[in-house]
């Protein structure tokens, strides 16, 4: 029993040191293994983490900061980015095109590009462009007196910006459009919330209590208008609105706004042409006739000639029309522009040699007027005056050659028809300068006649000396050739 107990330790003494020798020679690849193991989660972490990153960006769809592309984890978010952006690079694009063809006035290719855009960018992640669209569109259902969708549009862009001084006001004026008084009033209110200068808002308060016979609230908002404002710059407002209401035929508004744009500035020519444009379209031929002819009293303007010729050879009686545009000509006697017209006018009411003879005056005082030359020129050859007639037009040339443009030397005179960096004649740089023929021509005249002045005046002075060194005796007399 004893030996049997021995041969047991033994053999677990045996078991032991092979156990032992076994850890020993397997534990440093072990704790090499355990080690990896130990470090790879933080490599994956790290890994992870950069790809989170990428694709954080890529998720990011409107956010200003540059996506890495680099290595197979940047390609995939690249994807991703390029994925989820593709609706508002989209609409983008279509504001963008649908902006630059309202510019240009293809307001149907306006009208489908920005519904376009706003259909592709319903999240609203573009809200400017949103609202720039919905202003858009909105001027388009105005034009074409839409004024319930103009309304709806006005309605979106104050929703997405209620801080939008044009969307307010256009939403209040769309509210007057359409009979609704009290929120029309509600929102310009809210627009003097947002800008209390701003003449459009006093200038659309004046018109809708004009327009419900608030007479008192209207008188107040046109004097805060005119309250420190320049006299041009009413001018610009007025006449800006009266544009506007003439373009969507409110020819009642417009003439308003005319009339006011008048008391500001009364010599401005085309605040006349547009009011009797007016009045004519209201079928209103003499207002008309008298609204034009008052614009000509100020300044001549071909537009108010054309319209006069063209309504007074449309009119029952020609004489008033003539009347008046023989007052203009008394104010304006030395513009031949003046007696060209009314020497048609009486052309037209059969006045023959009237007309004749302020058609050779108007030729006399302004040769420019080709036309009048033209038509002087004809006459004369009819009646057989074919020497007369050929004058006529050399006249009339010449005139016209006089209104061309040429470069004339400021040093020596020299004059070219094309624009030179150096002249020829005197060889001096940057000295041609731009002007009308007929002006270098009076400049060549003045200076050849201040020449001949100065010659006639040496030869006057040699022929004066001349007589005084006969009288000196020969030994006094100076050398002539150092004179």
């Amino acid at each position: 029993m004893r030996d049997t107990g021995l041969l047991g330790d033994l053999l677990m003494l045996l078991g032991a040191f092979f156990l032992g020798f076994i850890a020993g020679i397997t534990f440093a690849p072990l704790r090499r293994f355990l080690a990896g193991i130990l470090r790879t989660p933080g490599k994956f972490w790290k890994g992870a983490q950069n790809v989170g990153e990428k694709m954080r960006q890529a998720f990011a769809s409107t956010t200003d900061e540059s996506l890495d592309r680099s290595g197979f984890t940047g390609a995939l978010a690249g994807t991703v980015s390029d994925l989820l952006t593709l609706r508002v690079r989209h609409a983008e694009a279509s504001f963008r095109g649908g902006v630059a063809a309202f510019e240009q006035g293809d307001y149907e290719q306006a009208r489908s590009r920005l519904s376009t855009a706003l259909f592709w960018d319903w999240k609203q992640e573009l809200k400017p462009l949103h609202v720039l669209a919905h202003l858009h569109l909105g001027w388009l259902d105005e034009a074409q007196k839409d004024w319930a969708n103009a309304k709806k549009h006005y309605q979106q862009a104050v929703e997405i910006d209620p801080s939008n001084l044009p969307a307010t006001l256009r939403l209040g004026m769309t509210h007057f459009r359409l009979g609704e008084t009290g929120p029309a009033i509600f929102q310009l209110q809210r627009a003097l919330e947002l800008d209390p200068a701003n003449l459009d808002t006093h200038y659309y308060l004046y018109a809708i209590y004009r327009r419900a016979r608030m007479e008192n609230e209207a008188l107040e908002q046109l004097r805060l208008i005119k309250a420190g404002e320049s006299a041009q710059k009413l001018v610009d407002l007025f006449s800006r609105h009266g544009e506007d209401h003439f373009r969507m035929s409110r020819y009642a508004e417009a003439l308003d706004d005319y009339h006011l744009a008048l008391q500001f500035d009364p010599s401005c020519v085309l605040m006349y042409v547009a009011l009797g444009d007016l009045y004519y379209l209201q079928e209103q031929p003499h207002t008309a006739l008298e609204i034009w002819c008052r614009g000509l009293w100020a300044s001549y303007s071909e537009g108010l000639a054309e319209r006069i010729l063209t309504v007074a050879g449309q009119a029952v009686d020609i004489w008033p029309a003539i009347q008046l545009v023989r007052d203009c000509l008394g104010q304006h006697l030395e513009d031949g522009r003046y007696h060209f017209l009314l020497s048609r006018l009486l052309r037209q009411a059969g006045q023959a040699e009237e007309s004749s003879a302020l058609l050779e005056k108007a030729v006399q005082l302004t040769p420019q007027l080709l036309q009048a030359q033209e038509e002087l020129g004809d006459q004369l050859s009819c009646m057989g005056e074919e020497g007369q007639a050929a004058l006529v037009y050399r006249t009339g040339l010449k005139a016209a050659r006089g209104d061309e443009f040429v470069y004339r030397c400021r040093v020596c005179g020299y004059v070219t028809q094309e624009e030179q960096p150096r002249c020829f004649e005197c060889n001096r740089w940057g000295t041609l300068d731009k002007m009308r023929r007929i002006e270098a021509q009076a400049r060549a005249s003045v200076a050849s006649g201040l020449l001949e002045r100065a010659n006639s005046a040496r030869r006057r002075l040699s022929s004066a000396w001349s007589k005084i060194a006969r009288q000196l005796p020969a030994g006094d007399s100076p050398d002539r050739e150092g004179i």
